[in-house]
Formats: structure tokens, sequence, C-alpha cells
């Protein structure tokens, strides 16, 4: 259900920069920002700071590796907003869209290392069943050969992609972007070049 507050529920400054986002892009600005900077004290802060922390803090785990773990559950999620943005973001950052979208199609069987195999089926299981999740599976990951250290941020990238895909789909998120390829390339720009903190 779309809310009216999402469209115009913004302090004057917050719509004054959506309204230059529009300007420079060209295009509405992306629902997603409307949603961080409504109330941003309560929710869009804090959850783009500790977003901008795992997606492009030092971590054991490429910008490409993790911009795919985000993808990968906003996929399983059916989020196309989420999608569309984070698997080309993640596609620019490793320099392959064909590997980026065989591990959203198919994932055991894309040409991706055994850690991140191993990682995709965590997230996988934590997204669309968490109360199967048990020791074991925790344990099969790191039998990939991936630390605790990786472990931890890949559920807490898993975690953080689960609340903005429900957000996206509860908001109603317009999607429309992501059929115009300019405006999805320019988006995968900005998110690899300036990160996620507003």
């Amino acid at each position: 259900m779309r809310l009216n507050k999402l469209t115009n529920g913004q302090r004057l400054r917050h719509r004054l920069l959506l309204a230059l986002m529009e300007r420079m892009n060209g295009a509405p600005a992306p629902d997603v920002m409307r949603a961080l900077l409504y109330r941003p004290d309560y929710f869009g802060r804090p959850y783009s700071a500790w977003l901008h922390a795992v997606m492009r803090g030092p971590s054991p785990w490429s910008v490409g590796e993790r911009e795919l773990i985000a993808a990968f559950t906003s996929h399983q999620n059916q989020c196309q907003f989420c999608v569309i943005g984070h698997a080309a973001a993640a596609a620019r950052a490793l320099g392959d869209a064909s590997t980026v979208q065989a591990a959203l199609e198919a994932w055991p069987q894309a040409p991706l290392d055994d850690r991140m195999k191993a990682v995709l089926g965590l997230v996988k299981k934590l997204t669309l069943t968490p109360e199967d999740v048990e020791v074991a599976d925790i344990e099969q990951v790191r039998d990939a050969g991936v630390g605790d250290a990786a472990i931890e941020e890949a559920l807490i990238i898993c975690a953080l992609f689960n609340i903005i895909n429900r957000l996206a789909d509860a908001f109603d998120f317009d999607t429309s972007l992501g059929e115009q390829p300019e405006m999805v390339s320019k988006s995968a720009d900005v998110l690899l070049k300036r990160g996620y903190a507003i």
C-alpha cells in the first residue's frame, strides 16, 4: 500500500534534496530515498549508517561480493526494486554480469567459489525458513573456508536487506526505473561511488 507520506511527508530541506536529486538525474528520486528521508532520525540515518558500515567498511568480503549477497537476499524475497539496483552494482563491482545473473537464477550451479556458494545457501535458508537454521548450517559454511567474521557480516547484510525488502514491498516502491537501463546504470554508479550513508 503506497502511503502519501512517502511522496510528500519529508521535511522541507529533505523535499528540496529530493527535488535536487530529480533535477540532477532527470528522473524521480527513488522511493528508498523518500523512505529514508521520512523521519530520518527514527529510521533513515541509523539504518543507512549501519548499512554503509557493513557494505563499504573493512570486510573479508569485496564490495562486489557484498552487493551480490544483498541482491541474492532481495531475490529470495522477490523484491524487484532491490534486486535490480544491487544486482547491477554487484555486476559492475565484480566485472561479471553473467555470474551475478547465474547466482540469482541457480546459485548452486553458478561459477562462484565454494565460500560464496555456502554463504548464499545460508542466506537463502535464513531468509525463507529462519526457524530451520541450525548449528550444522554454520558449520557447513565454516567447512567451505568462511571465517566467523565473514559469516557474521553476511548474516548482517541478509538481515538489513530483509528489512528494506519488506518496506519496499509494503510501501509499494516504484520499480519503473528498473525498466530504464540508463537509470539502473546510474544507480549502480552512485551506490559504488557514494555508498549508503545519507
